[in-house]
């Protein structure tokens, strides 16, 4: 294993060594061994995080406009696509939505999970974003869905996601890119970060969000700072 580890991705060479490590406390618990050598023989290796790859406005739109043009079976991929990136929802999260979820009263949803629930296994409520209601509205075209009929009929939309990036000549995104999507247009319009923590489904305050995303709240500062011009005579009028 340790030379078999060099060889490998720190990820891959993580779970093989927690694998052997419960392989061999195993034999302990059996009196077969005494000790367990992988705990001293095998290190741990720091896992990179990952780099995030996040669209911009124009590529989202291109992405969205290439797989709506594909063809028919396509306009439920499109449909996920800009449901995930108007409302910060994992991808099961927001397959199991059923329109029933939707209060358009009050202009909330309700994410469930379905029936395995939520990551964290909690429910939580979401304002409607307006562009995640324009969205629905253009989905009910006027009629009056069952509400316990799902919003998303399709599971996923990996394939005609990876189809049109290619066609597109654009990064190649998943799902959770439009998680991040989300989160990155929350930022540049100044939301808090445990705003949108609870919005994301996070119970940590906005931690998360600010260890992951924080680097994109400094580029916009710096970006809108650059506005802040002042008139070198403005205090002689």
């Amino acid at each position: 294993m340790a030379k078999r580890g060099k060889a490998i991705a720190p990820q891959s060479y993580q779970h093989e060594r927690r694998t052997l490590i419960a392989i061999l406390d195993y034999a302990i618990r059996e009196g077969l061994i005494l000790e367990n050598p992988a705990r001293v023989a095998l290190p741990t290796r720091k896992i990179p995080r990952p780099k995030l790859v996040i669209p911009t406005q124009e590529q989202f739109q291109l992405l969205v406009k290439t797989i709506r043009a594909a063809d028919a079976r396509a306009v439920h991929g499109g449909n996920l696509v800009e449901l995930l990136a108007y409302s910060g929802m994992r991808v099961r999260e927001a397959t199991s939505l059923t329109w029933g979820d939707i209060d358009w009263e009050r202009g909330t949803f309700t994410v469930t999970g379905g029936e395995l629930g939520t990551k964290n296994l909690q429910a939580r409520v979401v304002p409607l974003f307006p562009a995640m209601r324009e969205l629905l509205k253009r989905m009910r075209g006027g009629q009056q869905p069952v509400a316990t009929d799902r919003v998303i009929s399709i599971d996923g939309a990996r394939t005609v996601i990876s189809n049109s990036c290619k066609r597109a000549g654009l990064p190649h995104f998943l799902h959770h890119a439009m998680r991040h999507y989300f989160c990155s247009n929350a930022i540049e319009a100044g939301v808090d970060f445990k705003v949108i923590a609870g919005w994301l489904g996070h119970s940590d305050g906005g931690f998360l969000v600010a260890r992951t995303y924080g680097h994109l709240r400094d580029a916009h500062s710096f970006e809108m700072a650059r506005r802040m011009v002042f008139s070198a005579d403005a205090g002689s009028a």
